[in-house]
């Protein structure tokens, strides 16, 4: 990474961990206001969480951090995330780290935050992919 430092990574990490345990309570509070759970299935659920999740994550503010956080990083530092996100959940291998960047920076956009929050296991595959471009040749 010639871009992102380590350290920033490790802070992304911890506030994708916040908002990823935020998400349950998010479901949890849709059971609870309703008197017949049993009407839930688990992909209406989803799908609840799917289409409610940016107004459910506009007044968390961990998720606003992570926003903030995201949007105040430079294209490079964005495009190495992403890369590093892809890296981790298997999309590239660290030999193809330059194909990986280049190919996040073609597709950098104004919803970096939303795309990577919205990603499964963010910071599971951010800890990998981090694991990876650290780790000694």
């Amino acid at each position: 990474m010639d871009a992102l430092s380590q350290d920033k990574v490790e802070f992304v990490i911890s506030i994708a961990r916040e908002v990823s345990e935020a998400s349950p309570a998010i479901i949890d509070g849709e059971l609870a206001d309703n008197k017949e759970p049993l009407q839930y299935s688990e992909l209406s659920l989803a799908a609840k969480a799917d289409v409610s999740a940016s107004e459910d994550f506009a007044a968390d503010s961990a998720y606003q951090e992570f926003k903030s956080v995201i949007n105040s990083m430079n294209d490079e530092e964005r495009s190495e995330l992403v890369a590093l996100m892809w890296l981790g959940r298997g999309t590239y291998t660290k030999p193809e780290w330059q194909n990986a960047v280049t190919d996040a920076r073609d597709a950098s956009n104004d919803h970096t935050a939303e795309y990577l929050i919205r990603t499964p296991l963010l910071p599971d595959y951010l800890t990998e992919g981090l694991s990876m471009i650290t780790e000694e040749e």
